[in-house]
Formats: C-alpha cells, sequence, structure tokens
C-alpha cells in the first residue's frame, strides 16, 4: 500500500507540470521542480525531450502556436514503481490557436481538443519526487484545427 502523502506528492508534481504548460511557466527552475535531471517526456507523435532545459525549450517553441491551452487531468491512478512510483490519469487538452488571441471560439477551425491517457514514472530525489519519464497517448481528438497541428507534427 502507498503512504497516502506520498500519493498525493506524486498527483501534485503530474499536475504542476501541467499548470507550467498551461500558465505558460517556461522557466527552466519551476521544470527542474517536476523532472529528473534526466527526465523524458513523449509525445503522442513521437518525439521526445530529455531534461528540463529540453522540455522548456521545446515546448516554448510549440505552445507559441497557441493563444490559450487548458489541461485538464483526472483519475490519478498511483502505484509504487521500484523505488518510485507510477501514475496513470485521463488528460482532457483544449488547444486555441494563436490567432485567436482573444479567447473567444468562433469557429471549428479556432481549436482543437484532445483526449489522452498520461502515464508517469516519478522517481525520488532529495528535493521529493520528480517525473523521469512521461509519456502522452491520445485517445481520441478533435476540431477542425486539429490539420494544422498534425501539419506541425515533426516540429517541437
Amino acid at each position: 500500500m502507498i503512504d497516502a502523502g506520498l500519493a498525493a506528492e506524486a498527483v501534485q508534481v503530474l499536475n504542476r507540470y501541467f499548470r507550467l504548460l498551461d500558465e505558460r511557466s517556461f522557466e527552466v527552475h519551476r521544470f527542474a521542480e517536476v523532472f529528473a535531471d534526466d527526465g523524458v517526456v513523449l509525445r503522442p507523435n513521437g518525439t521526445s525531450m530529455t531534461g528540463p532545459t529540453e522540455i522548456v525549450e521545446s515546448h516554448r517553441v510549440s505552445f507559441a502556436r497557441f493563444a490559450a491551452t487548458q489541461h485538464l487531468l483526472t483519475g490519478h491512478d498511483v502505484e509504487p514503481e521500484g523505488d518510485g512510483l507510477s501514475v496513470r490519469a485521463n488528460l482532457v487538452a483544449m488547444h486555441l490557436w494563436a490567432e485567436n488571441a482573444n479567447g473567444v471560439i468562433s469557429g471549428p477551425d479556432d481549436f482543437f481538443v484532445a483526449g489522452a491517457v498520461i502515464t508517469a514514472s516519478l522517481v525520488r530525489s532529495p528535493a521529493g519526487l520528480r517525473i523521469a519519464r512521461l509519456v502522452n497517448t491520445n485517445v481520441w481528438k478533435g476540431g477542425s484545427g486539429f490539420g494544422s497541428m498534425a501539419a506541425t507534427l515533426g516540429r517541437p
């Protein structure tokens, strides 16, 4: 059985990562509070980033396409994994294209939305839990604007 405090910390670390994305807090020191030094993010398109610096720089470029994003996580399931923990959560992610700076959706080409499963391995560090590996696996996607995103899958 997992200690409730440790499970809550794992959920908090995962939630903090998505909060940093939505708030555009692309500072390496903030991501270093979430990721291990060699932590990996694997995107749905198969590209990966390693370490807080690379993760931040990639997200900074990628998220410049959006006026706003909102990542909603639910159903966190925390289990022991070796010396650390694993977390599985469901994600619904809304992405509003940058051309729509007023934050109002006026048509189907203004956004895309995706449902995904997030799996993360967390390791213990002297400063607390850190993400060692996070995998984002799309389950569904929608919105006519997704074609624009698909055209950039090879980019950050």
